[in-house]
């Protein structure tokens, strides 16, 4: 019995037994000379419990950081997300204005329509990847 569901759990892919559904996911696209990208995406929790980003990688860039947009004394300024808590079956938007992905020192210039791999870590351990798509 365990090795049928053993066999299961390795061909059913890691997103499909995912606690977010992500949707949405882009990538802005800048000049090369900027270092630096902004992701956007929509999360939505499927379950009654708080599931928690801790981090985020990519082997298309550096570093990978969740940042917040902030007004202080009339200067707009970004500041890190050490971790995002997703309350269960609410949804929590990552757009332009607010809460979005940093996505720093692209390894190579991007360009519309190419296709990055982002991984969340989750507190419990756990991990989920995505394809982002860059935009204009």
């Amino acid at each position: 019995m365990q090795r049928p569901l053993l066999a299961l759990l390795m061909i059913i892919p890691l997103a499909a037994l995912a606690d977010l559904e992500i949707s949405d996911a882009w990538i802005k696209n800048l000049p090369a000379s900027v270092p630096v990208r902004a992701g956007y995406l929509t999360l939505r929790n499927l379950t009654k419990k708080s599931v928690t980003i801790v981090g985020a990688i990519s082997p298309g860039f550096a570093s990978v950081e969740i940042h917040r947009s902030v007004s202080q004394d009339g200067m707009a300024r970004m500041e890190a997300v050490p971790k995002l808590q997703i309350e269960g079956g609410t949804t929590v938007r990552l757009e332009p204005g607010g809460l979005h992905l940093m996505m720093m020192q692209p390894a190579q210039p991007t360009s519309p329509g190419e296709l990055y791999r982002i991984t969340f870590e989750y507190a419990d351990g756990s991990r989920q990847s995505l394809q982002m798509e860059v935009r204009k």
